[in-house]
């Protein structure tokens, strides 16, 4: 800035009391130089205050030759490394979907709980501990997670067993899987070997989810397909099923779920809250 100065600059510099000093010594003082005070409206603001003191405290810093010219070759490498270094690598999004596991932890309260010990669970579960076992074992959000998944699924099961509401296949799950056949037929972007196997695949999720069933089902039935579902898809977590197949899922457990809660309104915040715990499970196990 004093270098500009010397120079000739006719822009108006704004510099503390010293810094004036200086300018006056290589030019003469004009009314065009600022004197700022650096305690001058600091005010009541602790934050402000802290900032201008640093600013103080480089500008009263004297420059070292010798330490720029060490400091140099540093910056130099820094420079190449960041050009470098590739962008953060980050987690893919929770398809909600089936289920948000932050809600979870506030609507259950655990959010300030310690994780527990997952590798505890597997290894008690390996050792043929039941689920209940090896999750109290683990302690912390495990525990509680498994306990409040156990407990939600009875609650909701007692109000859905209560309805005698019929639910329609046809429209719940062989329409929307019709429509998907023939969507996968039609997308001109698929190859042929892509769209065989995709139509493979939706054949083995109509065989699963029908297994079983015999005309209509019940808002219990419905229930459990959709739970199956949120799990084939690991509650909208990292799975390897294509994007394709993931639509043709989550349009399936969206119309279940939908038809059972317009005949069981009851049901949804139940419905809900376990979802909601099997996607904060499923979180938990990638710990």
């Amino acid at each position: 800035m004093i270098s500009c100065w010397d120079d000739g600059g006719s822009e108006p510099i704004y510099a503390c009391d010293s810094h004036a000093k200086q300018l006056g010594h290589s030019r003469e003082r004009s009314s065009d130089i600022r004197i700022i005070n650096a305690q001058s409206g600091l005010g009541s603001d602790p934050i402000r205050s802290e900032d201008q003191t640093q600013i103080q405290e480089v500008t009263n810093a004297k420059p070292n030759p010798s330490a720029a010219s060490e400091a140099a070759p540093v910056l130099s490498h820094t420079k190449v490394v960041t050009a470098t270094t590739g962008p953060p690598v980050r987690a893919p999004l929770r398809d909600l979907t089936y289920g948000n596991a932050a809600k979870a932890m506030v609507d259950e309260v655990i959010w300030n709980m310690a994780a527990g010990n997952y590798q505890v669970y597997r290894t008690a579960l390996q050792q043929g501990k039941s689920a209940a076992e090896a999750s109290q074992a683990a302690g912390g959000q495990v525990a509680v997670v498994h306990r409040k998944i156990s407990d939600y699924t009875l609650k909701l099961e007692a109000v859905l067993a209560e309805s005698k509401a019929i639910i329609n296949v046809a429209e719940t799950i062989d329409k929307p899987l019709e429509q998907a056949l023939l969507e996968i037929i039609s997308n001109g972007a698929m190859s042929d070997l892509e769209k065989d196997s995709t139509i493979h695949q939706l054949g083995a999720l109509q065989e699963s989810v029908k297994n079983g069933l015999q005309g209509d089902i019940t808002p219990l039935q419905a229930n459990r397909i959709t739970l199956a579902i949120g799990d084939r898809l690991n509650w909208g977590g990292t799975c390897n099923a294509s994007e394709e197949i993931k639509a043709v899922h989550r349009t399936l457990y969206s119309s279940l779920k939908t038809a059972m809660i317009a005949v069981v309104p009851e049901a949804q915040n139940l419905h809900d809250r376990l979802t909601n715990l099997y996607a904060a499970k499923s979180d938990l196990e990638i710990c």
